[in-house]
């Protein structure tokens, strides 16, 4: 896994195939209006999102990354996600704080704080010193 710091899109292998996750504004709008909550306020909480809302970031984000997918192609692909996951549905959770960061809508010291904290390299290679090892197993 890694992500673009240019076109804001993460990269992960899920079975062999290569897919790209983003959130575009309209697709967060999409998210928390699929929620009935505010994503800003569940997200400044600290607090886990629910299964559904993981699952709908995982599908909002695949449309955000460029692939036409149904929900239920969705779900059975992060199931897969789930399935290779070291950490299991704690790496969809990482997945789904990941593309916040990424997306910017929580501003530059939070995208940076989330990144050094999942030690995840840019496609250039460059890992924050944080939990750096973490990365280079992945």
């Amino acid at each position: 896994m890694y992500y673009d710091r240019i076109t804001r899109r993460v990269h992960i292998e899920i079975g062999g195939e290569e897919h790209l996750f983003a959130f575009t504004l309209s697709g967060l709008e999409q998210l928390e209006s699929r929620a009935g909550t505010s994503l800003i306020g569940l997200i400044t909480s600290g607090e886990m999102p629910g299964l559904s809302m993981l699952i709908d970031g995982f599908w909002i984000g695949l449309m955000g990354g460029g692939k036409r997918i149904k929900r239920d192609e969705a779900e059975r692909l992060a199931q897969d996600y789930i399935d290779e996951a070291e950490d299991g549905i704690g790496d969809l959770a990482s997945l789904f704080n990941l593309l916040v960061a990424v997306s910017g809508i929580m501003g530059a010291k939070y995208a940076n704080e989330v990144l050094k904290a999942l030690g995840l390299a840019d496609k250039d290679g460059e890992v924050p010193e944080k939990n750096a090892k973490k990365a280079a197993r992945k």
